[in-house]
């Protein structure tokens, strides 16, 4: 089977696309059509019937290129500015009748998870510029997503809808009616940053900045031929900023070969980046042509089981989890103890749920957000983790699996209403099942740390023919994690056929 693919990604102002060599990464075709999805959506919220035409004809022409190549596998995802459209879902079902490809549906948190990985497979020196504080700026025409690193690792991402088309057409009814439009732009776009300021660590210096996106419009041209970046410092912005402002659209235009479209986007890009650069005190900023395409194309090749770079592509999805666990203060002995139990049933009880690495993995991640409700109201604390997990970003995570964990969050307390399949009619009878099976265990490994005191050190598992019997060890008595797993344990049974005790011995 060829290890090349297609790959195709329709953004709010063009659809970007790319033929590349999963095993080795290496593109063999890559170009983009411009598409001004985004100028319909923020100007009449629907997508305009010439421009369905356009994105179709460009598809299509996609189609011929990839079929000279013989590629036969392609991947098609529509950003969420695209699903934005009140007619999106009309617009989509058009697309696939009159060009037989199926778009995937990217989130806002699985936008962000993919930049994340084009960057750490091929932004140079990423992880050592990361080992200091660093903001990731992703620029779209309708949104901004704002990503932090520390220590060379994720820390926390928002998205803000201050993407240049969208801040233009908010504040074009004022421009001609006020006498100092840059200054009320700049403090529109101060409004909408105090939510990312507020939630930086206050002990850490976020000195570099990387600026990447699919609308950087004038600043992508400042990158040279064949590189993925370009360095520059606060001085060398400052005088970037100040030619912008003191310019005039044709002369924008004609210096950085702007078509005119486009020049309307320039001054609402570089005053929110100078503006983010004045409030973190910024001293090396980075300009990327980077794209959530490549992340696309890196994420695709490790998840085909090639390892063209270094990067494990679970780890971000699970300190993605943690940060937002931490924000709402779960208690990290607790937590951990109930990771550690939870997975350890998993792997030990494979045979009992046939289930693969993936829901592996978003069992990992219910366990260590299940208690975030807590932050609310402990009474019914169930009932809001669901809700602020599903509003919450989860990186990685494609919608239907966000919800997936929600729901398991929701059914992991032995207070919340027994399990009703039936009341997941959203679902896939065979998510819903995966949902029941995961609650079930999440259930258990909740249980064994009952007392709080991390009391079990550790845990045999034992399947007999009829009970699943846990062996614990452990430095005090047991008796309330008993109690509770009895309690508990009940619904285990329910789904897999099979009672399941906890026998215990105290460790010497």
């Amino acid at each position: 089977m060829t290890s090349d693919r297609g790959f195709i990604v329709i953004g709010a102002q063009a659809i970007f696309f790319s033929i590349t060599n999963l095993r080795t990464l290496k593109e063999l075709e890559r170009g983009h059509y411009p598409v001004a999805i985004g100028e319909d959506i923020f100007a009449t919220h629907q997508i305009q019937p010439d421009t369905v035409d356009a994105a179709v004809l460009a598809l299509n022409t996609i189609r011929q290129l990839f079929n000279d190549y013989g590629v036969s596998d392609t991947t098609v995802v529509g950003s969420h500015s695209f699903f934005e459209a009140d007619n999106a879902q009309f617009v989509w079902d058009q697309i696939v009748s009159r060009t037989g490809w199926q778009i995937q549906r990217a989130t806002l948190s699985q936008e962000a998870f993919y930049r994340t990985q084009a960057v750490f497979a091929r932004f140079p020196n990423f992880e050592t510029i990361t080992k200091k504080g660093t903001v990731l700026i992703d620029i779209s025409s309708g949104s901004v997503e704002l990503t932090a690193f520390t220590n060379g690792e994720f820390g926390f991402s928002r998205n803000l809808s201050l993407g240049p088309l969208r801040v233009f057409e908010v504040m074009s009814d004022i421009q001609a009616s006020v006498p100092n439009y840059v200054e009320v732009m700049r403090d529109f776009i101060d409004s909408r940053l105090v939510d990312f300021m507020r939630l930086l660590p206050a002990d850490v210096d976020y000195h570099n900045m990387i600026i990447m996106g699919s609308a950087l419009s004038l600043l992508e041209t400042l990158i040279p031929t064949g590189k993925t970046a370009v360095e520059t410092d606060r001085e060398g912005f400052d005088l970037l900023y100040h030619e912008v402002i003191h310019s005039s659209d044709q002369y924008l235009a004609d210096t950085y070969e702007l078509p005119l479209n486009q020049v309307s986007q320039v001054l609402p890009t570089v005053l929110l980046v100078y503006r983010l650069v004045k409030t973190l005190h910024a001293s090396k900023i980075w300009v990327s042509n980077l794209k959530m395409l490549d992340g696309l194309e890196v994420n695709s090749a490790l998840s085909a089981g090639y390892k063209p770079v270094a990067l494990d592509p679970t780890q971000e999805i699970v300190i993605s989890a943690q940060n937002l666990a931490d924000r709402y203060q779960v208690d990290p002995k607790h937590r951990d103890a109930t990771v550690t139990f939870a997975l350890q049933l998993f792997d030990r009880l494979k045979k009992l749920h046939g289930l693969g690495k993936r829901e592996r993995l978003l069992l990992q991640i219910a366990a260590i957000v299940n208690d975030i409700g807590s932050y609310v109201d402990t009474h019914k604390h169930y009932e809001h983790s669901d809700y602020i997990i599903r509003a919450s970003e989860l990186m990685g995570l494609d919608a239907i699996e966000q919800q997936m964990v929600a729901t398991i969050a929701r059914f992991h307390s032995s207070d919340s209403p027994q399990i009703d399949l039936g009341d997941l009619p959203l679902m896939s009878s065979a998510r819903r099942l995966t949902i029941a099976k995961l609650s079930a265990i999440l259930r258990v490994a909740d249980s064994l740390d009952a007392s709080r005191q991390q009391k079990i050190q550790s845990i045999r598992v034992s399947q007999k023919s009829d009970q699943i019997v846990l062996t614990a060890t452990a430095n005090d008595d047991v008796e309330l994690e008993r109690w509770t797993l009895k309690r508990k344990g009940q619904f285990f049974a329910a789904v897999f056929g099979l009672p399941i005790v906890l026998k215990g011995r105290l460790s010497i």
